[in-house]
């Protein structure tokens, strides 16, 4: 069996299809070439991962006008043109994107090629990728239950998001125990701050700034992201100057993690993060309470916060707009939920009942029954598929 993956641009596209790349190995020996961006993220962790990787030039569709919103559509022609030579050449049985930009041409490219594509759609509104893509798609999978409006009622079910083995082994580690493996303090409560693969600017120096107040009763691990790391460390050594040494200890930065991420997240008492569906996900299943500063909007409305108010609604986490996340404001949430066993059990409790620990299986369980469509039809009356 033959799989086109694709999905780019940012760890939350390609983590999730990166799992689902895996089961299909493990359990199928399925072949996987994964289509990717030249300047996305993929050129680096997909190699890594063991997966053969194919690279286009894919533009970056943008719903306002600038210079890179012109020559990213410049580069959509020879991304598409690209992308259905390499799945022609590859002739895959099935393909399957996770969203970003690359998955467009990757998604044209298995339509004109008659290969069954199965969409996913992570973030509860889709992008504009997406809704591109959608008419073209065999079949939809979606996150979440508030996703299921935008698309075809036949042809789209909710699965949930693809989740890395690593997320859900991690569970069987107590949280306690993965704060002394990280170096904490297993008794005091620790706060995991992250903006993501790229990091947050504004989250890092709020938190930088509220760093006095917090370390006073909860240890920090703030995660910067790789480009902002220096300039948060010297806002946070700035902060800290009068801090005694001991409190300091409480509080460690990092630009960036990958194996240990999910070990993060478990050892975290309280996370504050953006909103973006796989960081979600991986809240829930892990049952981890949450404060979401989701991703503010270029232009008009924000996937993120539409994700963050639906996890709000349901009490899974508390919100605070970026526009609105000050350091008080910050001490202030933290300290109320930390401090309050029966919020963080409710929140807990709440976010729980969003999980979907077997969506990688069920999705690669769909994708499979796609190929097999595509072995009989191929093959006629002789294709079997084992």
């Amino acid at each position: 069996m033959r799989v086109l993956i694709s999905g780019g641009g940012t760890g939350g596209h390609i983590y999730p299809a990166l799992a689902v790349a895996t089961q299909l190995q493990k359990e199928y020996q399925a072949d996987i070439l994964y289509l990717g961006s030249d300047d996305g993220l993929e050129t680096q962790v997909v190699p890594a991962a063991g997966l053969r990787l194919e690279v286009i030039k894919a533009g970056k569709l943008q719903r306002f006008v600038s210079w890179k919103t012109l020559s990213g559509i410049a580069r959509v022609p020879l991304g598409i043109a690209q992308a259905i030579g390499i799945v022609r050449t590859f002739h895959p049985d099935v393909a399957f994107t996770s969203g970003g930009y690359v998955a467009v041409p990757a998604g044209l490219a298995a339509y004109f090629n008659s290969v069954p594509l199965l969409m996913h759609q992570q973030d509860v509104p889709p992008n504009l990728s997406n809704r591109l893509l959608a008419p073209l798609a065999t079949r939809i999978s979606v996150a979440f239950a508030d996703s299921l409006r935008y698309f075809p009622m036949g042809k789209t079910i909710q699965l949930g998001n693809p989740l890395r083995q690593v997320i859900l082994a991690v569970q069987e580690t107590a949280p306690q125990q993965a704060r002394v493996q990280l170096d904490f303090d297993a008794t005091l409560p620790l706060l995991l701050v992250t903006g993501g693969s790229q990091g947050a600017r504004h989250l890092n120096q709020v938190t930088c700034q509220a760093l006095p107040q917090l370390l006073t009763f909860c240890q920090v691990l703030q995660i910067s992201g790789s480009k902002l790391f220096d300039e948060t460390r010297e806002h946070a050594e700035h902060m800290l100057t009068a801090t005694d040494e001991g409190t300091k200890r409480r509080y460690r930065l990092v630009p960036y993690m990958d194996a240990e991420m999910p070990l993060a997240l478990q050892a975290a008492t309280l996370v504050v993060c953006r909103s973006g569906a796989s960081t979600l996900s991986e809240l829930a299943v892990l049952g981890k309470p949450s404060i979401l500063v989701p991703l503010p909007p270029s232009l008009g409305s924000s996937p993120q916060e539409v994700n963050a108010a639906m996890f709000e609604r349901e009490q899974a986490a508390e919100v605070i707009l970026n526009a609105h996340m000050k350091p008080e404001v910050l001490v202030n949430r933290v300290k109320s939920i930390i401090s309050s066993s029966d919020s963080l059990q409710q929140m807990t409790e709440s976010v729980s009942r969003l999980a979907k620990p077997q969506a990688t299986g069920d999705i690669v369980e769909n994708i499979v029954q796609l190929a097999k469509k595509t072995v009989i039809r191929t093959t006629n009356s002789e294709g079997v598929y084992i």
